[in-house]
């Protein structure tokens, strides 16, 4: 009776996610995880660069049309030049650090919201053939989800310093070298990364 044709049935389609029907899963190698964050920041960083290019552009050519001075490039892009104090300065109240949280992340929904939306990938796990699930339902994850409790979350120590950050995503990193290979990022919002 199930061979029986239903006119009324939905139409099967080979999409991307046959993944997600198959109920056969293996985790991800911890090297693949980091082979596509690898590959997902310098797409992110490419693409920041680009736009802040463009914004200089932008800047300089108002600024020669209205008289006004357009700091080089180099001190645009880099304004404070000690280092040191950047990396150790408690960044809490400095409204630069929230502005930077913003765009990165706003740049990073666009560039792979569609794909975590679709299959639960960014460009980098989609090039590698990993893909984020539900830990226990083995579903695609909201989007939401993934951007507040897998990625956002995890700016919280860069609000301290950047070393700090670094600190703690290392520590998450070492998280994935378990038996279960889930990180810290994993763990608060509930999902695992498995071979599609």
């Amino acid at each position: 009776m199930s061979d029986t044709y239903n006119p009324y049935e939905a139409p099967k389609s080979d999409s991307t996610e046959a993944w997600l029907d198959s109920g056969d899963y293996e985790l991800a190698t911890i090297g693949e995880r980091v082979l596509a964050r690898v590959i997902d920041a310098l797409i992110l960083g490419f693409t920041t660069f680009v736009l802040l290019i463009l914004i200089w552009v932008v800047a300089f050519t108002v600024g020669d049309l209205t008289g006004d001075h357009v700091e080089p490039l180099g001190e645009f892009l880099f304004p404070d030049n000690d280092l040191a104090y950047g990396l150790l300065t408690f960044n809490l109240f400095n409204p630069y650090v929230y502005a930077n949280i913003f765009i990165t992340h706003a740049l990073f929904l666009m560039l792979h919201g569609v794909t975590l939306h679709r299959s639960g990938q960014t460009i980098g796990k989609k090039l590698l053939n990993i893909a984020i699930v539900d830990a226990d339902t083995y579903e695609k994850v909201p989007v939401l989800r993934l951007l507040v409790l897998r990625y956002l979350v995890w700016e919280i120590p860069f609000l301290i310093n950047v070393v700090f950050c670094w600190i703690t995503r290392l520590v998450d990193l070492g998280y994935g070298l378990r038996a279960d290979r889930r990180t810290l990022h994993d763990i608060t919002a509930n999902t695992i990364v498995i071979k599609a």
